[in-house]
């Protein structure tokens, strides 16, 4: 009986987590654009003529485009903006490098994986100095001491073993994706360390503040394209190629991209309707207050550690 039970509570579960992640498609097929101003300060796009994605199923991906976008108009992007008014910049700070924090050890994994293991011993490094010192990943006190950030994925180290991208698809509540990333989604959905919060309402809440956090990171790119892109598909669909081609090429100087604004599919352990109350403590004074700690760190790193 019980487990009949939690079999039937879990799809329900599901059913109002894939609701859900149909609002936050258009922030995730928007989250690894860019545009190149020209000398007349017209934007480009990144797409050329010698490098076309492989789009055979364009109309469908044109209609999931669309309704993303629609669904982001009147859910996401409003709860979004609310959420920038209304929170703290410095807390806003604090929520980012905790969830970019969190991710590092499934990129460290992927390093590993792909044979990089002194991006691996920084991630690791990284990790541990932000989770103690940086006081739970909420001060980004390794970037201070200068040790690179980096972003891996599963589908990437696909890449990297040499297994082609596909044709590009825009699933339909997953935003932008390829064949390579869309079998390697349930690994990142596993690895996704949000998954395994043992209160489900805890799970939610926090999972949503990542997606609204990312969302608004993005807002900035979503304007521009709104204001200079004629084909908002075929402009996201170029830039999200290029710039998952230029990360399993490890491309360090693709410009005009943010690699810690990523949503993974584990994102999809939400319900939509709750609300976010913002902290009451700035970091701004938690920052003051671990700077006789956190510079000795720094100094330390600076001066001891070679990877």
């Amino acid at each position: 009986m019980m487990n009949t039970i939690h079999y039937s509570h879990k799809h329900s579960y599901w059913l109002a987590s894939a609701l859900f992640m149909s609002s936050i498609g258009l922030a995730q097929a928007q989250e690894t654009q860019s545009v190149q101003p020209s000398s007349d300060g017209v934007a480009l796009t990144v797409a050329n003529d010698e490098s076309e994605v492989y789009d055979p199923f364009e109309k469908f991906n044109r209609a999931m485009y669309d309704s993303n976008t629609v669904i982001d108009k009147y859910t996401l992007g409003p709860v979004s903006r609310g959420y920038s008014k209304v929170v703290p910049k410095p807390i806003q700070s604090c929520v980012t490098n905790f969830f970019q924090n969190l991710s590092v050890p499934y990129t460290a994994v992927n390093n590993l994986l792909q044979g990089k293991f002194k991006a691996a011993g920084q991630d690791v490094c990284r990790f541990v100095i932000n989770s103690t010192v940086g006081l739970g990943g909420c001060i980004d006190v390794a970037s201070k001491a200068k040790i690179p950030k980096h972003n891996e994925d599963f589908g990437q180290t696909l890449g990297k073993w040499g297994v082609k991208p596909g044709a590009y698809v825009m699933l339909p509540l997953l935003g932008p994706s390829n064949i390579r990333d869309t079998l390697a989604m349930p690994v990142d959905f596993f690895a996704n360390p949000l998954g395994y919060k043992k209160f489900i309402k805890i799970r939610n809440y926090t999972t949503l503040l990542k997606v609204v956090d990312t969302r608004v990171q993005l807002q900035g790119t979503l304007d521009l394209i709104d204001e200079v892109a004629l084909d908002k598909y075929a402009f996201s669909r170029d830039a999200w190629s290029q710039k998952r081609e230029a990360d399993v090429s490890d491309v360090d100087d693709f410009e005009g991209f943010d690699e810690s604004a990523s949503i993974s599919i584990g994102d999809a352990q939400v319900i939509a309707e709750v609300t976010i109350q913002a902290p009451t403590v700035s970091t701004q004074r938690v920052e003051q207050a671990a700077q006789p700690v956190v510079e000795p760190v720094i100094h330390l790193i600076d001066e001891k550690i070679t990877l």
